[in-house]
């Protein structure tokens, strides 16, 4: 496993695919149910709580170089209470691909092909990611740099042809209802945000550590301005009534866009979302299978990706029943017990590992 080698680049693009794909895909209609046509101010109130995350993360991956948090959580917090943290950090890589595994399904078979079983798209999508991380890291960011332009290219065309359908004043009055409403967007982002944490298994590979904690801080900028294109266009394209109640807002707009003969836009919305979705999905099982590897000590991750995978699929069958349930999940539950495991326990890991570094710094000067 020390034999992994990878960019600083190649690592933050792959948590760039990751957020933005389930972001735009599952939150966006989260945060415009929370926020409506003041969604934007809620990204923009998000920004410090990233670059809170980023920061918190890149200075432990940095003060632990050669080490995972799994690995490095015993080292600052001892091996029990080290072990419990690394089992919620495992749970959480392995929860959050269920649910993007749930969420692609849904999308599918709820906006696309109604009449196929859901169980035929997550067994492709498992199938494509077990094969890709059983091939290694290096191989799946290299992928991960292509689809990533891919995406950029895409997601500029579809806000370029819905321009001419944007009223920007239909984001007015702002702070109609107040601050409340805002500020629960702001923590729905947060908690997606706070998926950063998985930064913390893949950062040990990376060959160049110099520019991370800089680059990391501009990925933080990227991500923002990411989500404010399609956080206001659903509003500034249907309204601030309309644009909150779609399931998948995005993709409403692009299949009600046509230019002239052009039709079926809505194609672009399915290439973004399926590549991103199998980023996400991949980069979790490879955490999820390294956690677990390094949890018991085992040499080699990659026996354990087929089972993980299979075991993916049966639990994302079994996490709900349609997507409205999957909706409340994230709307109700998942900013704090996201915010929990992806915030506050990496926040309790850099407080303890700060403790100790004085401690030693102080008797080192003493002697």
């Amino acid at each position: 496993m020390n034999s992994i080698k990878i960019s600083t680049a190649q690592a933050l693009m792959i948590l760039i695919t990751s957020i933005t794909a389930t972001g735009h895909l599952l939150f966006i209609p989260v945060i415009l149910n929370h926020s409506g046509r003041d969604s934007w101010i809620s990204v923009l109130l998000s920004f410090f709580a990233l670059i809170y995350i980023i920061y918190i993360i890149t200075s432990l991956s940095l003060r632990y170089q050669d080490q995972t948090i799994v690995e490095y959580s015993e080292v600052i917090l001892g091996k029990p209470l080290g072990k419990i943290f690394s089992v919620f950090f495992i749970f959480y890589f392995f929860h959050d691909a269920t649910l993007a595994i749930r969420g692609f399904g849904e999308f599918y078979t709820t906006a696309i092909t109604p009449d196929t079983p859901i169980l035929v798209y997550f067994t492709l999508m498992i199938a494509l990611a077990v094969y890709t991380v059983r091939q290694g890291l290096e191989v799946l960011v290299r992928t991960n740099q292509i689809s990533l332009v891919i995406l950029i290219i895409i997601g500029i065309m579809a806000s370029m042809m819905t321009l001419p359908e944007k009223d920007y004043r239909n984001l007015l009055p702002i702070l109609e209802f107040g601050m409340q409403p805002v500020l629960l967007g702001a923590i729905s982002l947060t908690s997606l945000f706070s998926t950063f944490v998985i930064a913390g298994m893949i950062f040990p590979y990376i060959y160049d550590r110099k520019s991370l904690k800089r680059y990391s801080l501009l990925t933080s900028v990227i991500l923002i301005i990411l989500f404010l294109g399609p956080i206001t266009a659903p509003v500034a394209v249907y309204g601030g009534e309309r644009g909150v109640g779609f399931l998948f807002p995005s993709f409403q707009l692009l299949r009600d866009l046509s230019i002239g003969d052009l039709q079926r836009l809505d194609l672009l919305g399915i290439m973004l979302w399926s590549i991103g979705s199998f980023a996400k999905i991949a980069l979790h099982l490879f955490a999820t299978s390294l956690g677990v590897a390094k949890l018991f000590n085992l040499s080699d991750y990659k026996p354990l990706i087929i089972p993980i995978g299979a075991l993916l699929i049966i639990v994302s069958l079994q996490i709900s029943e349609n997507f409205i349930e999957i909706y409340r999940f994230f709307k109700d539950i998942y900013p704090y017990y996201a915010n929990l495991i992806g915030v506050l326990l990496p926040t309790i890991l850099f407080m303890f590992s700060t403790i100790q570094l004085k401690t030693v710094k102080a008797r080192s000067q003493d002697v």
